[in-house]
């Protein structure tokens, strides 16, 4: 009995946390990812074989007032990786952004593989972990920090 009240409380603390973050303001926000040169942007099975989307222009549309930057873009590098930077507004909150903001791909699949569609994709954004970085130090200790938010895409599918 004292076991399943512990589980029972310490499964309380973790749902009353995640609910916490959503609705705490966001700080900047990272949008981060991998690309792949698939029909959905996803690696597929065996990661280490799926080829990579380079050079594929992304970015992150709101709908609402949450995002201050929108649209905001960036581009994969060499190895499909991607960081788009949002700065929202004062009073953004995560579950605002991840309700108000998608992910596209704005570059044509077939650019990557000719055998693919001709079109783009979009994702939802889905929150990931946030963490508190230091911004300045004196002495070599921090003085300063700064709320970062990370967010991933939910899983690409065809723009219409």
């Amino acid at each position: 009995m004292a076991q399943k009240t512990l589980f029972i409380c310490i499964f309380v603390a973790i749902m009353a946390t995640s609910i916490a973050e959503a609705q705490e303001l966001a700080g900047t926000v990272y949008v981060n990812g991998t690309l792949y040169c698939t029909a959905n942007g996803d690696p597929g099975p065996i990661r280490n074989t799926t080829p990579i989307f380079a050079n594929a222009a992304m970015q992150v549309n709101c709908s609402g007032d949450v995002i201050s930057n929108s649209p905001a873009t960036a581009t994969t590098n060499a190895i499909g990786a991607y960081r788009v930077v949002l700065t929202p507004r004062p009073t953004a909150t995560v579950d605002s952004i991840v309700s108000n903001c998608r992910l596209f791909v704005l570059t044509p699949l077939s650019n990557c593989n000719p055998t693919l569609p001709s079109a783009g994709l979009v994702s939802n954004l889905r929150f990931d972990k946030t963490a508190t970085i230091p911004l300045f130090y004196i002495g070599g200790v921090p003085v300063a920090f700064s709320r970062v938010t990370f967010m991933i895409a939910t899983g690409f599918t065809p723009q219409a």
